[in-house]
């Protein structure tokens, strides 16, 4: 029912915009306008608002996936509900713990998804502490740094190890938003600190689709123009390009809002944000 209204409002919108429009643009163009014009927008105003109520229907079933090409996403998503940290331990506050060869010895900790009111964090599944990238404590002056994550993405799957992105020192955290991302080893998946509990997995077939969808959108009103309004074929990009950046800019957003309601907490994995401190200075051999 919301999509057969969304198409006879936007019918009707552009069956009034072509209308008047074309009078009064070809009118000035071409000294008179097309013949059976009436006619004409009616079937310009139902060709490029199916098109938009298809293109709302299918972000209806995947929002934001293949949204305009301002705002869509380029990838598809997993979610789970546990996870392994695998960390780098200082016992002294300053230099990571290493093996025999020099490597940082890995120490593995199991964090699972809070319940009720903490469901948007994820918490040691022993200790029951929120999960941190990095920290240290005063005390026993004993700090850690996440150097990955270990995540299944599918119930039953081999888990899949996700390295944090560092620094040039290989020692830290790369500066800026890089810095708070993991990226699966060999691969192109990746996880987010600030939002843990999904996995972005990038994909080619939804970038293709995405950009499709979105030329097929120029293409319907071009035809719509063309075609059917019989505007000449350099009127009828030209429109086709200033009418659909406009209604990329202006009415998609507004049809495509419905679907972008906020889900309850627990749908919605992000991390808890917990104070954290500068990563222990690079490891001595």
């Amino acid at each position: 029912m919301t999509l057969l209204l969304t198409l006879v409002l936007v019918a009707l919108v552009l069956f009034a915009l072509f209308l008047g429009g074309s009078i009064v643009a070809q009118g000035y163009l071409y000294q008179a306008p097309a013949d059976r014009l009436p006619l004409r927008a009616l079937a310009a105003a139902a060709l490029v608002a199916s098109f938009l109520t298809i293109w709302v229907w299918i972000d209806q079933r995947a929002p934001r996936k293949y949204d305009t090409f301002f705002e869509f996403a380029p990838y598809q998503t997993q979610t789970f509900d546990e996870f392994e940290a695998v960390r780098w331990v200082s016992p002294d506050g300053s230099t990571f713990r290493v093996d025999a060869a020099g490597k940082p010895v890995e120490e593995v900790t199991r964090f699972r998804r809070g319940v009720g009111a903490k469901a948007a964090g994820f918490y040691d599944a022993k200790t029951d502490e929120p999960f941190q990238m990095n920290s240290s404590s005063k005390g026993t002056n004993l700090s850690y740094m996440t150097a990955a994550v270990r995540v299944s993405p599918a119930k039953g799957a081999e888990p899949v190890r996700l390295g944090a992105v560092l620094g040039k020192d290989k020692r830290s955290y790369a500066a800026g938003p890089e810095g708070r991302k993991f990226v699966e080893d060999g691969g192109t998946r990746y996880v987010q600190a600030d939002q843990l509990g999904t996995l972005f997995v990038p994909s080619n077939t939804t970038v293709f689709l995405a950009l499709l969808i979105n030329f097929l959108h120029f293409v319907a009103w071009f035809v719509a123009f063309w075609l059917i309004l019989q505007f000449t074929r350099g009127h009828a990009f030209v429109l086709a390009v200033s009418f659909g950046l406009g209604a990329m800019l202006l009415l998609m957003p507004l049809l495509f809002k419905p679907n972008r309601a906020p889900k309850p907490p627990g749908e919605v994995p992000q991390a808890a944000r917990a104070a954290e401190v500068t990563a222990p200075a690079p490891a001595g051999t």
